[in-house]
């Protein structure tokens, strides 16, 4: 049964697990970063002493407890160099923010900048290597899609290609690496500009496969691809359209052609504005996906391309599988707050209620859970 919202808001301020007030801290008794236990990365942005902070949050949710590392915009997509698990890059949503940080040291190391015309669109992919970081940028001429090809270690540019639309946002590399898959938003002010996944063959540059979806009043925003190549993406409404209207979900799973979820009818017109963050069970077959304006989390089959189950939490934004990949962690909006969802029966663990985590963003992401996927004979190196 899914929680309703009174009783969400009852349960999280009753069962609530509470952090020291925001500043820096660290655990002096014990590992911080053990890849035996959940750490999670996320953007977040809040109010201290008449002043607002705008931070990547790093909560380690055995120990609870958390570090914070100050930047000058609020991170969106995060990735960790596959050589280097104490490396990161973040980026800002549609903005001049891109930066490395150092989780050593815990600061903002290194800017990554691009030209005047142009701006990062919230994410990127580095290779196999760490050797070539792809960044998904827009120019802001003609809104034209761009991936800029840099040296992972010194952010020199090497080249560029056309993401094959416009507006993309999120990016992630397959097939070891060859193929580059684009999500790109499109522009209701450009005739033939349609919303598309874009899958891009690295070497060559040559647009190999362009998906669209079959709701065309959907953007493309935010991808997941399974073990086996399925397609999720996780959509807001075309620009242009009324932040109201209803954002969604759409699956292309094994051989069929994508498709948007529509049924069932009445939770769909339900999920206003845009569905943003998505996690994937590839052992249960499940795609979780937040849909902040909505209050609701919903869990779909990716092989039956079907609903499993809604659940209604206050402002949901980041989701990402435990360790252990028995549990979806979501963040939401109270307080910052965490919870466990159980891969098993879908039902929220609200003794797992943690807050506040300081991530307020649009996505988090397993620390400990990336690494075993990046680099996983170096996980303890």
């Amino acid at each position: 049964m899914s929680l309703d919202r009174r009783t969400f808001l009852k349960l999280a301020s009753l069962g609530a697990i509470t952090l020291p007030s925001p500043v820096l801290t660290g655990c002096t008794h014990r590992k911080f970063y053990n890849p035996d236990q959940d750490i999670i990365l996320g953007g977040g942005k809040f109010k201290q002493n008449d002043e607002i902070r705008q931070v990547l949050a790093i909560i380690n949710l055995q120990q609870q407890d958390h570090q914070l590392v100050d930047l000058d915009f609020l991170a969106h997509g995060i990735i960790i160099d596959p050589k280097d698990k104490k490396r990161l890059i973040t980026f800002e949503n549609d903005g001049a923010g891109a930066v490395e940080v150092d989780l050593n040291e815990h600061v903002a190391a290194r800017k990554i900048e691009t030209s005047s015309n142009r701006y990062f669109n919230g994410h990127g992919a580095f290779d196999n290597t760490g050797e070539t970081l792809f960044c998904t940028e827009t120019d802001q001429n003609n809104h034209k899609g761009i991936i800029t090809i840099r040296d992972g270690r010194n952010f020199k540019m090497l080249g560029e290609f056309p993401s094959y639309g416009e507006r993309p946002h999120e990016c992630q590399l397959i097939n070891d690496g060859t193929m580059l898959v684009v999500a790109n938003r499109g522009d209701t002010g450009i005739d033939d500009s349609k919303p598309s996944v874009a899958y891009i063959d690295v070497q060559s540059h040559k647009l190999i496969e362009r998906v669209s979806l079959s709701d065309q009043q959907l953007n493309a925003g935010h991808i997941a691809i399974t073990d086996n190549g399925d397609l999720i993406v996780a959509s807001a409404p075309r620009k242009g359209l009324e932040e109201t209207h209803p954002g969604g979900v759409s699956i292309r799973s094994g051989n069929q052609a994508m498709l948007s979820m529509s049924q069932p009818e009445m939770l769909i017109k339900q999920l206003n504005g845009e569905a943003l963050s998505i996690a994937l069970d590839n052992r249960n077959n499940i795609a979780a996906v937040t849909h902040p304006e909505a209050n609701m989390v919903t869990f779909w089959s990716i092989d039956k391309r079907e609903l499993l189950k809604a659940m209604s939490v206050p402002e949901p934004r980041g989701v990402t599988l435990s360790l252990d990949e028995r549990s979806f962690i979501i963040s939401y909006h109270i307080n910052t707050s965490m919870i466990r969802v159980s891969t098993k029966d879908l039902m929220a663990k609200t003794d797992s209620i943690m807050q506040p985590s300081y991530i307020s963003g649009s996505h988090i992401v397993n620390w400990s859970k990336t690494l075993t996927k990046i680099m996983p004979t170096n996980v303890y190196t």
